[in-house]
């Protein structure tokens, strides 16, 4: 396992736990900072961005009942290179479900 991989694997966990605990304060900030993790080295690398980080904060968002919030971090993932899978695909879902909401299709 590399320290980046393990690494990620810290993040994910910290995030889990912090929203199964009710602490969505502490899931938006580890989630916002791994989004800028995550684009940094998307420019330095030239490869995507992982959904997951962008998809759970939308997930934070809508709990709290911020929709402008989540429409943003949605926005944002749609403007970056993505990494290959089903995760750009079911963003674009939702960030359309959240436009239609907002009235704004």
């Amino acid at each position: 396992m590399t320290m980046e991989s393990q690494r990620l694997g810290n993040v994910v966990e910290a995030v889990k736990a912090a929203k199964r605990a009710g602490r969505m304060y502490e899931a938006e900030q580890l989630l916002k900072a791994e989004i800028e993790e995550q684009e940094r080295q998307s420019r330095a690398a030239g490869w995507g961005v992982a959904p997951w980080y962008y998809e759970q904060l939308a997930i934070v968002y809508a709990k709290q009942g911020k929709t402008m919030q989540e429409l943003e971090v949605l926005e944002r993932y749609a403007r970056q290179t993505k990494a290959p899978g089903v995760g750009p695909a079911k963003l674009a879902e939702r960030l359309q479900k959240v436009r239609k909401k907002l009235g704004r299709s």
